[in-house]
């Protein structure tokens, strides 16, 4: 195990050898060799957590709109940032970047009443979750991971008792949802909550449970607009050493996976309606670059977009030009380590 008490001097020396996880009035430096179950147990259980019962029991007055309900659970899991071994633009093998197993963390989705998983193990990033204008998402969340961890979704609606989030003594229990226990959270998409948004844990042990792996993408659809012939969701973050020590360095990602062949590959033909929604996923500003193509913004002709942690956007162009294209992170570093992938046009 390993995780120290530190003070404002030790956070200001940390610089990047080291992630923070704050507990109560305390922060603590974490690295790859941190025991999260022991971790946890530093935790106090805030009141209304300790009283807390299951809420699944959610009935129709309760859900406005349709319901669109899901059921997730949190999952340990070993993950592979490159499967395939090697970089496909440069046919360059990968094994310098050391062994890239990881023990991750992963949403997955099942059937009604966590009655069978949807995937064979959980992913990085999470299942989509979508909803119309006017629907409610209901969101039975289950969490099989060492430490208490949450779900809290960006762009939606919810009362507080729904935000997903670690609050300290004033935590209610979906943001503080403990190992083997199960919330159900309710949140709903009104006029004016149409976008592309994301979704993560917001829990007492954050930052690591997202870096970790746990984010997923969030779409809420207006009503009036037609659908896109194809739709694709990136996630632009990294693994890094600190949290992962069987790397020899730093990997920058798009959706779990680093390099080209490994990361997502989008897939039109011309003439497709196509939209692409990109979301970041850790600390670091990104661009998103996509080669041949271009796209109107606020009446602004561009091709290359910048955005931070948390920002998410959707481009949509009608497609016009064939051939194997690249986008990636015009941050050349990100570009370089990963953050990369091919768009195939026929």
């Amino acid at each position: 195990m390993s995780f120290e008490k530190i003070n404002r001097r030790g956070l200001l020396g940390i610089g990047g050898a080291a992630l923070l996880c704050t507990i109560g009035d305390k922060q603590y430096r974490v690295n790859a060799n941190t025991d999260i179950a022991r971790l946890s147990s530093k935790l106090s259980l805030p009141p209304k957590v300790k009283a807390a019962r299951d809420n699944s029991a959610l009935t129709k007055a309760d859900v406005s709109g349709n319901r669109n309900e899901y059921w997730i659970t949190a999952e340990p899991m070993r993950w592979n940032i490159v499967p395939k071994k090697r970089d496909q633009m440069t046919w360059s093998s990968l094994k310098n970047r050391g062994r890239t197993t990881i023990n991750a963390y992963g949403y997955r989705a099942w059937t009604p009443g966590f009655g069978k998983p949807l995937t064979r193990s959980p992913t990085v990033p999470g299942p989509l979750l979508e909803a119309t204008v006017g629907d409610s998402l209901v969101v039975n969340f289950r969490n099989l991971t060492p430490g208490p961890v949450t779900m809290h979704p960006h762009g939606a609606f919810y009362a507080n008792e729904m935000d997903g989030s670690y609050k300290g003594w004033w935590t209610d229990p979906g943001g503080f949802v403990q190992e083997g226990r199960t919330f159900t959270y309710l949140w709903e998409c009104p006029e004016g909550t149409q976008g592309t948004w994301f979704y993560h844990d917001h829990g007492p042990l954050t930052p690591l449970p997202m870096y970790k792996g746990l984010f997923g993408p969030l779409v809420i659809r207006d009503p009036d607009e037609t659908p896109p012939d194809r739709e694709y969701f990136l996630a632009f973050h990294n693994f890094s050493p600190v949290v992962f020590p069987q790397l020899r360095q730093l990997l920058w990602a798009v959706n779990g996976r680093a390099f080209t062949g490994n990361t997502t590959n989008m897939r039109a033909k011309v003439g497709d309606d196509v939209a692409i929604h990109v979301y970041g996923a850790d600390d670091d500003l990104h661009t998103f670059h996509l080669h041949g193509h271009r796209w109107e913004e606020n009446g602004v002709i561009i091709d290359n977009k910048t955005f931070g942690p948390a920002d998410a956007f959707r481009i949509r162009f009608i497609e016009d030009n064939p051939g194997r294209w690249l986008y990636h992170c015009h941050v050349l570093p990100h570009l370089h380590d990963g953050m990369i992938g091919w768009y195939l046009v026929d």
